[in-house]
């Protein structure tokens, strides 16, 4: 892929402005300062282009959202991935970007291998069981497809100083070092209600799973070595 043929990206799974983390990945696309070599083409939105979806929340914002990347960047908007053009050449590479509900992700993965992508990066957990996921990595392995597990903190600064701090230390043996995962919704009825929906699967499994993905990656942490999980509150 040369820098004059970017690829050409699908997103699945935009979400509410300023909320969800697939309008996010939309605005680093479209931000020609990030130096990224790849083209938002297509927005993929089963929930607000759904009749259940209208007159929800967030779902006007979306609309004018939607209406403004399509009169600025001739950006197109589908209910389904399976609405999605193919390609029209054989030079550019089709990535897609799911991030979407857990437990609609394994049948939007499977839908964005039918459409030709050479690359999917999923938003974590990726789906509600380990067997789905083990599923999904067969899948794109028999399609020569690459996919990225969407954990940014394992890149984040403040985890590279920390790790760098603690191999900087001495007395090793005397060092501990802790993971805190915040998320700050208000503590209201209605922005509680948004939490436990958002994460339906759990905040261990859908939030705190960056720290888990922390302690598997630098840590060395398996299933076999977990001694005990206890919750303080």
């Amino acid at each position: 892929m040369s820098d004059n043929n970017p690829a050409s990206v699908v997103l699945v799974g935009c979400g509410a402005p300023l909320k969800s983390m697939g309008w996010y990945h939309a605005t680093q696309l479209l931000n020609e300062d990030s130096g990224i070599n790849a083209r938002l083409d297509y927005v993929v939105e089963p929930w607000f282009l759904s009749d259940p979806g209208k007159c929800t929340p967030g779902y006007d914002e979306f609309i004018q959202f939607k209406k403004k990347l399509e009169a600025t960047n001739g950006i197109q908007f589908f209910q389904s991935v399976e609405e999605v053009p193919p390609l029209s050449d054989n030079t550019t590479k089709r990535i897609a970007i799911i991030s979407a509900r857990t437990s609609s992700n394994p049948s939007l993965f499977a839908s964005c291998l039918s459409i030709g992508c050479t690359a999917i990066f999923l938003e974590k957990p990726g789906a509600p069981a380990v067997s789905q996921l083990e599923q999904m990595a067969l899948d794109a392995k028999a399609k020569n497809v690459r996919v990225f597990m969407g954990f940014n903190k394992n890149v984040s600064k403040y985890v590279t100083k920390t790790r760098e701090l603690a191999s900087s230390h001495l007395n090793k043996e005397n060092l501990n070092i802790t993971f805190v995962h915040n998320n700050n919704y208000e503590n209201t009825p209605e922005a509680l209600g948004e939490c436990f929906e958002r994460n339906a699967e759990g905040m261990l499994k859908n939030m705190a799973i960056h720290e888990l993905a922390l302690l598997v990656t630098f840590y060395n942490v398996t299933v076999d070595t977990i001694r005990s999980v206890v919750a303080d509150e």
